[in-house]
């Protein structure tokens, strides 16, 4: 194997062990704030948690719909409100799989 291929392959292993569009959304600036926020606060619904960032409702909302996607905040419907609260065991998780990913493919 030439080191050309030895890159694409340690490349290929490294893209697999970690879940790169969860940590992009993860890392956002005003998703970290989010986050921050859901921490200290529990579980809101949308005009509690927009109230207190500058952005627009719907611009949290977006955010919160994608962290909903990846895993990052569970929602819950009452009534006619939507309550997002943070995922933090699979957020932990994940740190977990990624780290215990990583260790594999430096000890190959």
């Amino acid at each position: 194997m030439d080191k050309k291929d030895l890159i694409l392959e340690c490349t290929k292993e490294i893209e697999e062990s970690i879940d790169f569009e969860f940590f992009k959304t993860l890392f956002d600036p005003v998703r970290c704030d989010i986050i921050k926020y859901l921490a200290i606060n529990g579980a809101n619904n949308i005009k509690d948690i927009s109230e207190n960032f500058a952005q627009d409702r719907s611009v949290i909302s977006r955010h919160l719909d994608l962290m909903h996607r990846h895993g990052i905040v569970n929602k819950t419907k009452e009534n006619r409100s939507i309550f997002y609260e943070l995922n933090d065991k699979y957020i932990l998780e994940k740190f977990e799989l990624t780290a215990t990913n990583l260790k594999k493919l430096i000890h190959q």
